[in-house]
């Protein structure tokens, strides 16, 4: 019965992915994808702390944490079918004319020296581990790179998931503060101190990004200087850097099975257990709780090592709009890779969308987010827009040298909005 459920579960397969949506995740610019529904649970983190961000300083020891699960059955119980490959991306995540040598040494193909088996679990699988840099990746620059894990016997692509090295050459120092439009948006006012790193052009050799809770802002246009000074860029301009401060993040809590957590409505038992989560309606005012910024943290009040005794655990999401929604409806958030997925899509059943999703134990953040017909998100029409939430926003400085072919990473800094 587990088997019929499961292979039911992971219908969609590689080729099935929708060619419209990931047109809109490149839209977005959004840097991770995972394209097999036998794949779960992935998280790329900077070790020692699941909820950091994937940020790390080069030759600095630091590495960056790459966890994913294989759904398995008696028939699919093979071990090392998947290997990975590492390349350098420029500050828009797109391809560089760079060799592999330009960037890293070590072998261009590896395969997953940690593979463990669950324990326990009514659904089973296999959790695959991997540090980055190891014995068999070293990392010779700073920049964006992407980590792409194949099948290794049909070369099908299933994940890829992006993380980032730093090279300190300048200083951000950067500031939230009340923009004029108090009702929504939020002002980041930042400069870029460079005292000896040499900028022929700061128009054509340097580049600004800015995430908001790990991604980029939707439909936000890159920051230019308002003014230039020897060895200093200032980037405060009352009229431009304004972001949508959006909503606090959505919780449910899954990490005991014999009662119900925060968020949780009702629980069914079977050969997969399934909780509902509480209908969720349209927000219109602003809801001052804690979250995490959309990321989640696997867990189990039974599991000594999470990771491999966490079961998997069907979970029904529901949401009513107080209005019309132009567009589609998906979940959103890290349990989604923060992208676009067809298997995240909300279905619209007697006056409710909703969607049911296979996800393993432990305390999940989430959104919905309304894809429109010219393929714009817009997270403000089922979560509202307030300036009063407390959002991370990361800056990234990237600076090409004439005589150089790759986009470095060479300013980072991170600041909260505080309510």
């Amino acid at each position: 019965m587990i088997k019929y459920l499961l292979l039911m579960l992971f219908t969609v397969s590689v080729n099935a992915y929708s060619q419209d949506l990931q047109k809109i995740n490149a839209k977005a610019k959004f840097k991770d994808f995972c394209f097999s529904d036998k794949i779960a649970t992935v998280k790329l983190f900077k070790t020692g702390n699941p909820l950091a961000d994937p940020i790390i300083t080069l030759n600095s020891g630091e590495t960056v944490t790459l966890i994913f699960d294989e759904f398995i059955d008696d028939n699919n119980d093979v071990m090392g079918n998947y290997c990975y490959t590492i390349e350098h991306r420029d500050a828009d995540w797109r391809e560089e004319g760079l060799i592999i040598n330009d960037y890293m040494s070590g072998f261009s193909e590896n395969e997953f020296e940690i593979i463990r088996h669950s324990q326990g679990t009514a659904v089973m699988y296999r959790n695959f581990f991997l540090t980055l840099p190891n014995s068999s990746v070293n990392l010779k620059i700073s920049g964006n790179y992407l980590i792409k894990v194949f099948e290794r016997r049909t070369q099908q692509l299933v994940l890829i998931k992006g993380f980032s090295v730093i090279e300190p050459l300048t200083a951000v120092n950067a500031s939230m503060q009340p923009p004029t439009n108090r009702l929504c948006t939020q002002q980041l006012n930042f400069t870029v101190e460079h005292p000896t790193l040499k900028i022929p052009d700061v128009y054509m050799n340097l580049k600004v990004r800015i995430e908001q809770n790990s991604i980029r802002v939707p439909n936000s246009k890159d920051p230019l200087p308002a003014f230039v000074k020897p060895g200093s860029i200032d980037y405060t301009r009352p009229d431009k850097n304004t972001y949508g401060g959006q909503n606090e993040f959505r919780s449910f809590d899954t990490r005991a099975l014999n009662y119900s957590g925060q968020g949780i409505a009702g629980r069914t038992n079977g050969d997969i257990q399934k909780v509902d989560l509480v209908h969720d309606m349209e927000h219109s005012e602003y809801v001052p709780i804690s979250d995490i910024n959309g990321k989640y943290i696997i867990a189990s009040d039974r599991a000594v090592n999470p990771d491999i005794q966490s079961d998997y655990i069907k979970v029904g999401f529901s949401f009513a709009s107080k209005s019309h929604l132009e567009g589609r409806v998906f979940l959103f958030g890290e349990l989604t890779n923060w992208s676009i997925s067809e298997k995240y899509e909300m279905r619209y059943i007697n006056r409710s969308y909703k969607c049911e999703a296979l996800l393993k134990q432990g305390f999940y953040n989430y959104q919905y987010i309304v894809v429109n017909h010219k393929g714009d998100l817009d997270i403000s029409a089922t979560e509202g827009c307030f300036y009063d939430t407390e959002n991370t926003y990361n800056i990234y400085v990237y600076f090409r040298a004439p005589e150089n072919r790759y986009d470095k990473l060479v300013g980072f800094q991170r600041v909260i909005s505080k309510r």
